[in-house]
């Protein structure tokens, strides 16, 4: 039995990713040399299917070739097998923010395939939604932000994710209204009253690299959540733009806490929350966080996240 499985969404990044697997990836695999078989996705949910069944076939690492909905899906793949499994990724999606968020690199085909195939095995958190029996690596969320990522999916996928996102952005700002949630944090008291958005990160980052959670590590068994309360459009579209480096958490209107066990609900009007970037349906729904359940193919040495942010974050300072 090989050791690799590698499951290709052909079209993950506006369809370009199985002439990317023929004339760029695949090549870059077979220098390594790896024993590995492989499959196209074909309709949703079949890279569930696909990562599932080989796990329980006795394939040890499941690699996502496409984005983030792929990444998500073969995730939940692994961890639905009755066997032990790796989960993987070459990271060549539009968002892309589940492989990072882990450490895998981030555009750098050559690095990342080298990780594949000479990466060390690591334990980390992920966040499953009880209602929906799915889980997630990034962040949750729901409101505003969730009615922005359904028009997302819906958007150009020749555009970049962060494109597809801001545009998406403008369109729902447009005719957007707060929502009423009901928020349980762990035993802490209810969290009540008009929210904008609720985002339950066990990563920092979604929407190609917007760090609505900066507080969120993959590591400490816990969910970082961000709310930001009622604020007129102009003032939310000053706000966004800060959650590409974390610094939206220091305006007035946004609180953050963390917690294991989250419950939300929305009983004046219907709230969409979506999953790493996929649209799951309405509230009321329970998150919680599982501590060290997914088991990631990672760089050996392997630096996290936080500090692949933190270094980058500091070039920055130091160009301006």
């Amino acid at each position: 039995m090989k050791e690799y499985f590698l499951i290709i969404n052909p079209v993950a990044a506006g369809g370009r990713v199985e002439k990317l697997w023929y004339e760029q990836i695949k090549p870059l695999v077979d220098k390594y040399r790896l024993e590995y078989d492989f499959e196209f996705t074909t309709h949703s949910q079949h890279a569930i299917e696909i990562a599932q069944t080989r796990v329980n076939e006795g394939y040890m690492i499941m690699c996502s070739v496409g984005g983030d909905g792929t990444a998500n899906e073969v995730l939940n793949g692994v961890l639905r097998a009755k066997r032990p499994g790796v989960f993987s990724a070459i990271p060549v999606g539009t968002g892309d923010d589940i492989p990072t968020v882990y450490g895998i690199p981030e555009g750098d085909l050559e690095a990342a395939v080298q990780c594949l195939a000479e990466g060390q095995n690591k334990a980390f958190d992920v966040g499953y939604c009880e209602t929906a029996d799915r889980y997630f690596a990034g962040v949750a969320s729901m409101g505003f932000d969730a009615e922005v990522a359904d028009r997302t999916n819906k958007g150009s996928k020749r555009l970049s994710g962060t494109q597809n996102y801001q545009i998406a952005l403008l369109k729902t700002l447009l005719k957007f209204k707060p929502y009423d949630l009901v928020i349980r944090c762990d035993e802490n008291p209810l969290i009540e009253g008009q929210r904008m958005l609720l985002a339950i990160g066990n990563g920092k980052r979604y929407g190609g690299g917007m760090h609505i959670c900066p507080y969120a590590e993959i590591t400490d068994g816990k969910f970082a959540l961000t709310t930001l309360c009622k604020i007129s459009r102009i003032t939310l579209l000053r706000v966004f733009p800060k959650v590409y480096n974390g610094k939206h958490v220091n305006h007035k209107s946004v609180e953050t806490f963390e917690g294991s066990t989250i419950h939300v609900d929305s009983p004046k009007k219907q709230c969409l929350y979506q999953v790493d970037g996929e649209i799951m349906g309405y509230l009321p729904e329970t998150f919680v966080t599982k501590s060290n359940a997914l088991t990631v193919r990672v760089p050996d040495p392997w630096i996290s996240y936080s500090e692949i942010w933190k270094r980058k974050m500091d070039q920055e300072k130091k160009k301006n």
